[in-house]
């Protein structure tokens, strides 16, 4: 049997060392607790906010493209609520990191955007397009234009190319080109003429209802439009036609496609011949065509391509 003193010795030495670990476990349990507490429960506790001021103060107008002081005033406030408003993001004024990420994104598209656009840009004009030029024994401007477009296709047919006049890594290849980042090149895109029929010996009549087929030619297509009222912000099939009728001075009120069936005179016009069915209707005038359905493949209700009249009624103003 162990001594009592031996018993009482051996408690005092080891009961302090365990109420010691309890105690340093119960303060670093203390010391997380206490971090835990302390940390921002949501961004706008270490958001940018009205009245702050220095280098990440810059940083955010400069993402916004404003005027880059530093000072968080009420300018600024109003261009992150402007940003958060058109981005869904929850409109207080404050920049916190839900808005500098997306501003920070929105600002990488942007760049991404403008060097597409400089790439495009550089694809049809300057210091490369001169070389391949003078290579090509012609006129070095810096413009890819048609001259050159032909020459290309000339010096593609020479090498068993395909004769699409684009430089591309085959051409600048055979043209003996290397040592430098070589983008494709292309003609550059001219503007394209304008389909709306020029009739120079035509009647006032004629001319006035090619200007009026002008001013609507690229309105959207909106089912409706032009009934109530001639001018709209859209018009539909029988609403475009009944629109150039009426700046020809030949319609006091808009007609739909079935009322287009019974006006005017039966077959086609010298000048203008009206197509209608009860589902849709168009018009010609002299050789093109002004149909809505001609807007949604080139932007405008003009059109030198013509289609079958078969399943319409053929009609046409009299005297036209």
């Amino acid at each position: 049997m162990m001594p009592m003193h031996a018993h009482q010795s051996n408690l005092t030495t080891l009961n302090p060392r365990k109420t010691g670990y309890r105690r340093l476990a119960a303060a670093v349990l203390l010391a997380v607790i206490c971090v835990l507490c302390a940390a921002p429960q949501d961004a706008s506790a270490r958001a940018m906010r009205r009245g702050d001021h220095g280098p990440r103060v810059k940083t955010l107008q400069r993402l916004l493209h404003i005027h880059a002081d530093g000072i968080f005033g009420e300018g600024t406030v109003r261009a992150v609520r402007g940003y958060q408003r058109t981005h869904g993001l929850p409109v207080d004024g404050l920049a916190g990191n839900d808005t500098v990420w997306a501003l920070r994104r929105s600002n990488r598209k942007r760049a991404h955007t403008r060097s597409r656009t400089r790439t495009a840009a550089s694809a049809y004009s300057g210091s490369r397009v001169k070389a391949i030029q003078r290579r090509l024994h012609i006129g070095a401007d810096g413009v890819f234009g048609p001259g050159t477009a032909a020459a290309v296709k000339r010096f593609q047919r020479s090498r068993g190319l395909t004769a699409d006049g684009i430089v591309g890594a085959g051409t600048w290849s055979a043209m003996g080109f290397s040592g430098f980042r070589k983008p494709a090149l292309r003609r550059k895109p001219g503007k394209p003429s304008s389909p709306a029929p020029q009739l120079g010996n035509a009647p006032a009549i004629i001319r006035a209802m090619i200007a009026a087929g002008n001013r609507i030619a690229h309105k959207p297509y909106v089912y409706g439009g032009g009934h109530g009222s001639f001018n709209a912000s859209g018009y539909d099939c029988s609403g475009s036609v009944s629109y150039v009728l009426h700046g020809g001075g030949l319609l006091s009120s808009p007609l739909d496609s079935s009322g287009l069936m019974s006006w005017g005179r039966p077959g086609p016009g010298r000048w203008v011949t009206i197509y209608a069915n009860g589902g849709h209707a168009f018009m010609r005038i002299g050789n093109r065509r002004f149909d809505t359905s001609g807007a949604s493949q080139s932007g405008t209700r003009w059109s030198r391509e013509m289609r079958s009249g078969s399943g319409y009624v053929v009609r046409h103003p009299a005297g036209l």
